[in-house]
């Protein structure tokens, strides 16, 4: 291996300290192999220990946990080194706890160097502590040393001060790259605010897009619902009307299909009793029985007066009579009079509930047809007219919704017929 050339020359490093007031000491050996403490180095160490081995941050710790400074922070980092420094030099709370504190964190370089002897050994492990970067470490190791000859404690003291006036130079120019870097961070983090805030605004008008564009959606379904809803009532309501018109024509043919039951059951009642009568006439005469008793006398003299009765009534002869508008009790009235004279009535109300489809389908199959005036309305007046007149049918208008007045009508009606067939 090369022998490595010290930083300094030592004539120039004594030189040096003593311009500054500084000297080296003899070393002071305790025992034989016992390391020196740091109260027990002297001379001009005691500055490059405390500068090289220890941080500000960690003399400032150590400075609380004594209560040495007081309020530490009342001094800067000059002071504070320096303060300790003038500690050094006997034994004390300080030195004792800076000694421990060393001997704690640098225990591996102490247990390295413990085995070494000679200034050939010591010089080596000093230089690859310098090779490898672990300066601190082996120069606490080496300064306490007890096997330290003045040689290598000349040489490694002349290292660290040399180091550090290159530190210091380093210092300058990482200085000025600091000041620039800090100068081009500035310029970075001007660009990039920019940059953000541009980024905000776009993104803000982004925003109120999505915001507005929201609304619209939301405004697009509620109206989308709403037209549904709509639609579904729209379709209720038809099927609705369509059920109540089926409705009404349903029950205007069940009022039709029991007035042509009715009529049928009448003409049947006709049909048997012409037939009857057909028979009767056909017939020879009884031969005559034995006299009655007081009641069939009775029956027989009457019945003569029972049947010039009914020849003097109406004989409507089967005929189909319709009755429009009126009042519901007097047509029943009606119906039975008319029934009683040999004849049928159907009943229209004029509209205001069987169905207009209905009325020219009862015109059609009437004989004749009869309306009250003051009882009917006037769409319905009009309505029969046209049919009748159209179809060939006679109507007769009544002046009121009377049963007499309709029973005038019938007897006006049937007396041409009556005429005709004499």
């Amino acid at each position: 291996m090369s022998e490595r050339r010290p930083l300094v020359s030592l004539s120039v490093l004594k030189s040096a300290m003593a311009s500054e007031g500084f000297e080296l000491a003899p070393l002071a050996r305790r025992d034989a192999g016992a390391r020196r403490r740091i109260w027990e180095i002297v001379g001009a160490s005691h500055c490059s220990i405390v500068g090289t081995c220890l941080t500000i941050a960690e003399l400032r710790k150590i400075a609380r946990r004594t209560g040495f400074l007081g309020d530490e922070t009342r001094f800067n980092d000059y002071q504070v080194h320096g303060l300790f420094v003038e500690k050094m030099h006997d034994e004390n709370v300080v030195s004792r706890a800076v000694q421990k504190h060393l001997d704690a964190r640098y225990e591996g370089a102490i247990r390295k160097a413990k085995a070494l002897d000679g200034e050939e050994a010591l010089l080596a492990y000093w230089e690859s502590a310098i090779d490898n970067g672990f300066v601190p470490g082996a120069y606490w190791a080496l300064i306490g040393h007890p096997r330290l000859t003045p040689g290598v404690e000349t040489r490694i003291f002349g290292d660290i001060h040399m180091m550090s006036h290159l530190s210091g130079a380093a210092h300058r120019g990482d200085a000025r790259e600091v000041a620039e870097a800090r100068r081009e961070k500035a310029e970075i983090a001007r660009r990039l605010a920019s940059v953000i805030a541009e980024r905000n605004d776009e993104l803000t008008v982004l925003r109120d897009e999505i915001a507005r564009l929201g609304a619209e959606l939301r405004e697009a379904r509620a109206l989308a619902a709403e037209c549904e809803s709509l639609r579904r009532e729209i379709d209720a309501l038809r099927a609705e009307e369509r059920s109540d018109e089926m409705l009404r024509e349903l029950a205007a043919l069940r009022r039709a299909h029991a007035d042509l039951r009715e009529d049928h059951e009448r003409l049947e009642r006709r049909y048997e009793r012409l037939k009857a009568k057909e028979a009767r006439s056909l017939a020879p005469p009884a031969p005559r029985s034995p006299a009655p008793p007081l009641a069939s006398e009775i029956a027989v003299a009457a019945a003569p007066i029972a049947d010039e009765e009914r020849e003097g009534e109406t004989d409507l002869c089967g005929r189909c009579l319709l009755y429009v508008g009126g009042r519901p009790r007097t047509v029943c009235r009606l119906q039975r009079f008319v029934e009683q004279r040999n004849g049928s009535l159907i009943h229209h109300d004029g509209g205001m509930e069987d169905s207009r489809a209905m009325l020219s389908e009862l015109v059609r199959r009437a004989d004749a047809v009869f309306f009250p005036v003051d009882c009917v309305s006037h769409r319905a007046v009009g309505a029969v007219k046209s049919l009748c007149e159209s179809h060939g049918i006679p109507y007769c208008p009544l002046r009121s919704a009377s049963a007499s007045a309709f029973e005038r009508a019938i007897k006006t009606l049937a007396a041409p017929a009556a005429e005709a067939q004499r």
